[in-house]
C-alpha cells in the first residue's frame, strides 16, 4: 500500500444483545431487549454520514430477529458472524467452534440472503493458545478473521501481534506471510486498532474509545494511517443507548461495560467527519487479495 495515501478505515459493530456481554451475562437477572433501539441509533448515524460498516452479528440473534439483519443489510452494510451463541472461543474446541461457525452462517443467510465471509469472535478470544481457531475458520470457507488484539490485556491479546491486515501463515498465525500463492495462505486478518508505540495504547473502540478522550482515539489512528495502516475500530449498539438498564454487576464490570455510554455517539461521529471509514469487504476489493479469496461477494 503507498504510505502517502491515507487509507480508509474499517468500522465495525459487534452486534448482540446488551445481556450477553462477558462481563454482564452472568449478573443480569431481567433482560430487557433493547437491540433494535439501539442498532436504530447506529443506523442513523451512519446514514447522516453515509458510511458503510461491517456488523458482526450474532447467529441466535438474527434467528430470532431477522428483519433488523435485512434492515442491516438493505441499507448497504455487510453482514458478518460473530458466532452462534456469543461464547468466546476459550469455551470452546475444534469441533464445537466448526459447528458455530456453520449455525451463524447458516442463521444468516436465512435473514439477509447471503452467507457470512468474515468473523469475530467474542471477547477477541483469538489469542495463543486458541490459534488453531484460524485453521477451523479456513476450513469453515470463511475469507477473513477480525479477532486479534495486538497487544496483550488482562481478558485477552497477542503480544506484539501484527498492526497490518494480514494472510495468515499456517506456521507462524500472528506474523504476516510472505506467501501469497497456496491455499494455506487465504485468511486474511485484521488486527484491530491499537497504537504504533513502544507501549501500545488501545484506539479500536468499544471500552476504550468510551474512556479515552477523543483527541487520543484521533492521535492514534492517525499514527497508523501515516504508516499506511487502516485502522480497524469496533463498537456494540447498545453503547450508544443511554436507555439500556444497568444492572448491579461488581464495580469494575459495571465501568467497563457501561463508563461513557452517554458520550458514544459524539465520539463516533466526530471520527466519521474526521477519517474516511468503510468495510472489511471493500477493503479486502482494493488490495489485491481479491484473487485469493474467491468466496468474497463482489458486492456488499
Amino acid at each position: 500500500m503507498n504510505t502517502h495515501t491515507r487509507p480508509t478505515n474499517i468500522l465495525s459493530f459487534d452486534v448482540e444483545h446488551w445481556y450477553s456481554a462477558t462481563l454482564l451475562c452472568d449478573s443480569v437477572e431481567e433482560s430487557v431487549d433493547r437491540i433494535h433501539e439501539s442498532t436504530d441509533l447506529v443506523l442513523d448515524i451512519l446514514r447522516r454520514h453515509d458510511v458503510a460498516a461491517t456488523f458482526f452479528v450474532v447467529g441466535e440473534l438474527a434467528e430470532t430477529h431477522p428483519g433488523l439483519v435485512r434492515k442491516i443489510a438493505n441499507e448497504g452494510h455487510e453482514i458478518a458472524s460473530h458466532g452462534q451463541t456469543h461464547t468466546p472461543i476459550f469455551d470452546l474446541n475444534p469441533g464445537s467452534f466448526e459447528g458455530e461457525l456453520s449455525a451463524s452462517a447458516d442463521a444468516l443467510e436465512w435473514a439477509c440472503g447471503e452467507r457470512p465471509v468474515g468473523f469475530r469472535a467474542p471477547n477477541f478470544s483469538v489469542t495463543r493458545g486458541t490459534e488453531w481457531a484460524l485453521d477451523v475458520l479456513k476450513s469453515s470457507d470463511y475469507v477473513y478473521d477480525s479477532s486479534i488484539f495486538p497487544m496483550r490485556t488482562p481478558m485477552y491479546g497477542v503480544s506484539k501481534g501484527s498492526l497490518r491486515p494480514y494472510l495468515v501463515s499456517p506456521d507462524r498465525p500472528f506474523e504476516p506471510t510472505t506467501d501469497t500463492t497456496t491455499a494455506e495462505s487465504r485468511l486474511v486478518e485484521y488486527p484491530v486498532a491499537v497504537t504504533d508505540t513502544p507501549l501500545r495504547l488501545p484506539v479500536a473502540g468499544g471500552f476504550y474509545a468510551r474512556l479515552l478522550p477523543i483527541e487520543l482515539l484521533e492521535w492514534g489512528i492517525r499514527r497508523l494511517n501515516r504508516r499506511g495502516i487502516p485502522a480497524t475500530v469496533y463498537f456494540h449498539p447498545w453503547e450508544f443507548n443511554p436507555n439500556v438498564p444497568i444492572p448491579t454487576p461488581s464495580f469494575t464490570n459495571r465501568f467497563i461495560s457501561f463508563h461513557g455510554i452517554d458520550r458514544t455517539a459524539a465520539k463516533l461521529e466526530r471520527l466519521l467527519q474526521t477519517f474516511e471509514f468503510g468495510t472489511h469487504a471493500s477493503d479486502l476489493a482494493t488490495r489485491g487479495w481479491r484473487e485469493l479469496t474467491p468466496e468474497l461477494p463482489t458486492s456488499e
